[in-house]
């Protein structure tokens, strides 16, 4: 599966002369816990909130991809080499 990465802090310039978001992105609007969003920003190194979410989602669809990868090595079988 082929992940697409963004840039943090890539943007786009609009006919409006505001700066529009990515390309490839939706628009969401939740209810977040200010404080863990607070840590995650300062554990992360990040300025805003949006690279922080960002970051935080990528980092969930990396985990799921060293999770496939250390199954996958579960199945290999390996022999002494000396």
């Amino acid at each position: 599966m082929a992940k697409k990465t963004f840039k943090y802090n890539q943007k786009i310039a609009s006919s409006s002369g505001r700066k529009a978001v990515r390309e490839g992105m939706v628009r969401k609007e939740f209810w977040l816990d200010p404080r863990s969003l607070q840590e995650a920003k300062e554990f992360l190194g990040l300025e805003t909130e949006r690279e922080t979410v960002q970051a935080a989602l990528d980092l969930v669809a990396f985990r799921e991809e060293l999770t496939t990868g250390v199954r996958s090595l579960r199945k290999l079988k390996f022999e002494r080499i000396d």
